[in-house]
């Protein structure tokens, strides 16, 4: 049996980032249609107190009180969370592989479109200096 220290109580949880984002969409979705808590609150069968907790991220919303609120806002489910980019060793390789590749091909074009022996002389001659620096 978990002892009282180990157990995590809704009043003692701390709202994290997540919570608060996850929240601050709900207001939003709920604004963007000019619905108040109470009418949401009615909306999903709870107290406009529990909308309250939501919105300010006091309460983690639950995957399906998550689903309730989407269709109650006509929101798709990945409205209410941050975009991100899984980083894997092989994929910042690649990115940056393709973004090298891209530079190369910008500074061959902007080079075949040098005219005079001058400014030509002088591209090479910054290529060649960058090339010798660490």
């Amino acid at each position: 049996m978990p002892s009282p220290a180990n157990s995590s109580s809704p009043e003692t949880r701390k709202p994290t980032d997540a919570d608060r984002f996850v929240g601050q969409k709900v207001r939003q979705a709920r604004r963007e249609l000019g619905l108040t808590q109470e009418a949401l609150a009615t909306l999903l069968g709870i107290t406009f107190q529990q909308v309250q907790k939501y919105e300010s991220g006091q309460t983690r919303l639950s995957a399906g009180r998550l689903r309730s609120v989407a269709i109650a806002v006509r929101k798709p489910i990945d409205y209410f969370y941050e975009p991100f980019v899984i980083a894997t060793p092989a994929s910042g390789l690649a990115e940056k592989e393709a973004r090298i590749r891209e530079l190369r091909r910008d500074g061959k074009r902007l080079i075949d479109r040098i005219e005079d022996d001058r400014s030509l002389r002088a591209a090479i001659h910054i290529l060649s200096a960058l090339e010798k620096s660490p």
